[in-house]
């Protein structure tokens, strides 16, 4: 068996121990080369350790058998990656700024041609959330496919943090 990339996302090892409390809370696996990269993103990784369950809403009757469960955090996003406006506020302020322009603008040949990058990039990763989709496959571990797939092409997640949007997908 093949072993995993390190976590620690500028790290280029092979993995050689996983977190232990991924695997004591029985969540999807996250694999360190060492100590080292281990206690380095300890403060955000931490931040995984949440056990999915329901969430206890007081007082309010249930109808059938589907309950809302805890959102998990926010994933991580590496300093090196280009983030929009949003990112840190949850507010797209170029958006709103361009909302009551009269005019249309037209993109060069440039922009045009890194908007079909970013096509490209939005179907490949479209095909491993898909590919990520079976029976028993949760939304936030589809979420966190989808995440890590952005974040390895160098890109950001577009609604992370849209509108504070918490989730990748």
């Amino acid at each position: 068996k093949e072993l995993p990339k390190c976590a620690k996302n500028d790290c280029p090892n092979l993995a050689k121990m996983q977190c232990p409390v991924c695997h004591k809370l029985e969540l999807t696996p996250t694999y360190f080369c060492s100590d080292t990269c281990y206690k380095a993103v300890w403060s955000q990784h931490k931040l995984l350790h949440v056990k999915p369950g329901p969430l206890n809403i007081p007082g309010f009757k249930f109808s059938g058998p589907l309950r809302p469960w805890n959102v998990t955090p926010k994933r991580h996003v590496p300093k090196e990656i280009l983030r929009p406006d949003y990112a840190e506020t949850g507010e797209p302020k170029s958006e709103k700024l361009i909302a009551n322009q009269k005019s249309i603008y037209v993109n060069t040949e440039e922009e045009i041609e890194g908007i079909r990058e970013a096509c490209k990039l939005a179907r490949k990763v479209l095909d491993t959330a898909h590919a990520a989709v079976a029976p028993g496959v949760t939304t936030d571990e589809i979420d966190k496919v989808v995440h890590e797939t952005t974040i390895m092409n160098d890109a950001y997640p577009s609604p992370l943090n849209y509108y504070r949007f918490p989730k990748s997908v």
